[in-house]
């Protein structure tokens, strides 16, 4: 089987000269030589600057979001080794998730995290070959709650069951995608003022994020003026 990973931030582009934390960088750097990185594939998602994260001096990050009004553009990358099993699917799972943040030395070997999980979809036109998989994929999930993984009436981003929830076209090469929703922080969702501001109260001002987004063909609405107006 053939599985990527959709990616909407850092995963994609930091490195131990870009990373406010050098230890992460470096570890991602490592993780992205299992991805065929010259065969991605951009996409539309609902995304948006939506969470506010302390390792990035208090300014907003990415997370997928289902009441977004304009889609965004994300990034589909297939890895470079095909999987014959449920544990090489977890396990290409597992090393994603180290390169998140949800495990580490502390938590190691973990989907789950207090403020994300690792999530996955299985190529619809191939619904039926996969029955097993989501079976056991679902079992991982057990005793998960995805009910903050949303602000007020959407629906979250990651089902009960660990299943990326919301729309994806996946290339038919593809058996499968993860991605990492992550928990919203936030009571309501940035402005593009609010965006601005957070940037340039940050001390050392911290706009590397928003900047490397764009650079790499991550694109949210407003992003062209928010950059703009960073300097």
């Amino acid at each position: 089987m053939k599985g990527g990973v959709l990616l909407i931030g850092s995963l994609l582009w930091e490195d131990e000269t870009n990373s406010l934390n050098k230890e992460q960088g470096k570890l991602r750097e490592k993780w992205r030589e299992n991805l065929e990185i010259s065969n991605k594939i951009y996409t539309k998602v609902p995304i948006r600057y939506g969470r506010k994260s302390t390792s990035k001096r208090c300014t907003y990050t990415m997370l997928f979001s289902n009441s977004v009004e304009q889609l965004g553009t994300a990034v589909i990358i297939p890895f470079i080794n095909e999987t014959e099993t449920f544990n090489d699917i977890k396990n290409q799972a597992l090393s994603l998730s180290y390169a998140e943040g949800i495990s580490n030395k502390r938590y190691p070997d973990r989907l789950i995290a207090s403020w994300g999980a690792v999530g996955i979809t299985f190529n619809k036109s191939k619904d039926e070959e996969y029955v097993e998989l989501k079976k056991k994929w679902h079992d991982e999930f057990d005793h998960f709650d995805n009910v903050n993984y949303k602000i007020g009436t959407e629906s979250p981003s990651i089902s009960k069951k660990g299943e990326l929830n919301f729309n994806l076209d996946l290339p038919e090469m593809l058996d499968y995608v993860f991605a990492t929703p992550v928990i919203p922080n936030i009571s309501m969702y940035p402005t593009s003022d609010k965006i601005v501001s957070a940037i340039l109260e940050s001390k050392p001002k911290y706009d590397t994020y928003v900047k490397q987004n764009f650079i790499n063909g991550i694109r949210v609405h407003d992003d062209e003026k928010i950059i703009e107006r960073i300097g």
